[in-house]
């Protein structure tokens, strides 16, 4: 899958706090954290690069991220309920319980990250790639996707229910335990062994 990366050319080590009384967090670098509390409301996160980050500290609301890179952030129980994710990568990462209900995500990388309790309800997903990470115990519930590609995957208790996975390759992932239901399930690409995941799924006995 070709996914695009974030377009960032120029950035600087500005400070988030002035950045957000003129109401435009741009062009930023940022590799230290900020003890005081800092409220980021409806305003897009553009062409920036966050190392190191723990967000806890930090308040969303109605923010969009364009073009943006985090690497080895904690952006834990982050609500990004109906906003847009273009070209952004996360390495690294904690997305823990983030929300993404409603959410557009496209041009997406999430790599080496635990994005354990994440909720993805009617997300519009375009080109998604998530390797090496966890996504157990996560919920994805009438997603629109076009191209998602699964790499060693975690899916153990994940719920994926009403959303179209058809061709979706998850072979090399650990699909124990995941829930899914027969339309989300149809036409999946799944190894021999994880044949015995998804006959459980179905309540079908195998006699031998």
């Amino acid at each position: 899958m070709k996914i695009t990366k974030p377009k960032i050319k120029i950035y600087y080590e500005n400070n988030l706090e002035e950045l957000v009384k003129d109401n435009e967090v741009t062009n930023l670098l940022m590799d230290k954290n900020i003890d005081a509390k800092i409220k980021l409301s409806n305003l897009t996160i553009d062409s920036c690069i966050f190392k190191n980050i723990n967000f806890n500290n930090i308040i969303f609301e109605n923010v969009d991220l364009l073009d943006v890179t985090f690497d080895n952030c904690d952006l834990s129980n982050i609500n990004f309920d109906n906003q847009s994710l273009i070209r952004v990568e996360f390495n690294d990462c904690k997305l823990s319980g983030i929300s993404l209900i409603n959410a557009n995500i496209k041009d997406v990388k999430i790599i080496n990250t635990n994005f354990r309790l994440a909720n993805l309800t009617e997300t519009i997903i375009t080109n998604l790639l998530i390797s090496n990470s966890d996504l157990s115990e996560s919920f994805l519930d009438e997603c629109m996707i076009k191209n998602i590609e699964f790499d060693k995957v975690k899916f153990y208790h994940t719920e994926i229910t009403k959303t179209n996975l058809s061709k979706v390759d998850f072979s090399n992932s650990d699909i124990s335990g995941i829930i899914m239901d027969s339309y989300s399930m149809k036409e999946i690409k799944v190894n021999s062994f994880q044949c015995r995941d998804l006959i459980g799924i179905l309540k079908v006995e195998v006699v031998d």
